[in-house]
């Protein structure tokens, strides 16, 4: 009975954590078209980022990638971004990796080299739910 609930814990845990992963990553990929557009540069930023995860899921992170991306971009289109932030935060538990979307955002929307208003909007969203 004890060692069940150890691989339930266990399990809970990679949960979680893979989880924050996915909600960290639907926030930067959120963040590369917020402006209405797609830049490569800020794509890339999120890419190597994501590469150096540890993925446990059994969707492979490319394939996630491209369905958060699709996600992301019809979030901005439809003028919800503020609740997409609001509910992919709610997933985001440790305070390191709360710090850390922070710092990650930043890098993706000034990778471009330009930082607009729509950018701007969406970060104090995001520093609102910090």
């Amino acid at each position: 009975m004890k060692f069940e609930q150890l691989l339930s814990h266990f399990d809970t845990g990679i949960c979680i954590d893979q989880l924050q992963k996915e909600s960290l990553l639907d926030l930067a990929l959120l963040f590369i078209g917020v402006d209405g557009k797609i830049d490569d540069s800020e794509r890339q930023v999120v890419y190597e980022w994501a590469n150096q995860l540890q993925w446990n899921s059994t969707i492979a992170l490319e394939d996630y990638f491209e369905d958060s991306m699709s996600k992301s971009i019809l979030a901005v289109k439809q003028n919800d971004i503020e609740s997409f932030i609001q509910h992919r935060m709610h997933h985001i538990v440790d305070e390191p990796m709360r710090k850390f979307v922070k710092e990650l955002v930043i890098k993706v929307i000034e990778a471009d080299g330009v930082v607009d208003e729509a950018e701007k909007r969406a970060l104090a969203v995001l520093e609102a739910e910090l």
